[in-house]
């Protein structure tokens, strides 16, 4: 049965726009980092209060020096980096991070305010990576390779600041957190089915994973409600709609009127066109 919903995928006319994603490469130069930074910035919806230079610096910092404001990368560190994650997201993100050091006014006396602003940072930096046309993978590459697996005394652990990342990236994509975070985000903005049951298998027609939240499991029911099991109670997150659309047959939209749109294949993306699950 959930192979013949996918089947019906394929249905007909009706003009989309194609989704497009800023162009964006790596940095080096003092030039293309400040060119980048601009980007970040205008992504934000915010002015540059800092200068971008290249240093000799561990890897990258937001610094206060002589009341003047400056981030400081180092260019070997962002190649390895590219290099390493496969991504030249990898190093925008770590630019926007200590960008936001900056504009959320993190850095006093020339020291950044530690751990919570840390997680504020990586929240700005998962916003504009979104805006900027990453998927939240590409957003979360440095992060995954950096960060430490317990906190340190100046940083939060990896799935603290992953989770952090996948915030500001939601937000960003217009996604409910209903739909694209955590199952505790689930059980505050969910509304219960009436009869608290589990699903049986004839009501399901396909299984439906979410890559912001790969360890739950979400359904589309026979009456084409996008739910998911918790505590013993059903919860309807979404329902499925039709388009006509040859591209995009079907998208999702919850109660707060966000749409995700689904591929013929089974592939779930947002309005930017990333990636963000998948029918099974």
């Amino acid at each position: 049965m959930k192979n013949k919903f996918l089947y019906l995928f394929i249905s007909l006319l009706v003009f989309f726009p194609a989704f497009t994603q800023t162009p964006v490469s790596s940095f080096s130069s003092g030039k293309d980092a400040s060119h980048i930074a601009a980007q970040i910035v205008k992504a934000a919806g915010r002015d540059a209060n800092f200068l971008v230079k290249a240093a000799n610096v561990p890897n990258a910092a937001a610094v206060l020096y002589k009341g003047k404001r400056y981030i400081f990368y180092n260019p070997g560190f962002i190649e390895k980096l590219t290099r390493l994650t496969g991504t030249p997201w990898a190093g925008i993100s770590v630019l926007a991070h200590e960008i936001g050091h900056h504009l959320h006014t993190h850095v006093v006396n020339g020291k950044t305010i530690p751990m919570g602003s840390e997680l504020e940072a990586d929240k700005f930096s998962g916003f504009v990576l979104q805006k900027m046309g990453a998927s939240l993978e590409e957003a979360q590459a440095a992060i995954k390779m950096l960060a430490t697996t317990r906190a340190t005394r100046t940083h939060p652990a990896r799935d603290d600041r992953l989770s952090s990342i996948a915030s500001g990236w939601n937000h960003s994509a217009g996604l409910s957190p209903v739909i694209a975070s955590s199952s505790s985000t689930i059980e505050q903005r969910s509304i219960p089915v009436n009869k608290p049951v589990l699903l049986d298998e004839s009501q399901i027609l396909a299984d439906i994973v979410f890559n912001a939240d790969p360890g739950s499991r979400y359904y589309l029911t026979s009456r084409y409600n996008v739910v998911t099991v918790r505590n013993e109670k059903i919860y309807n997150i979404g329902k499925l709609a039709r388009l006509k659309n040859s591209n995009y047959p079907y998208m999702i939209y919850d109660n707060d009127v966000n749409h995700l749109f689904i591929e013929s294949s089974g592939k779930i993306v947002n309005k930017r066109g990333n990636e963000i699950g998948k029918f099974q």
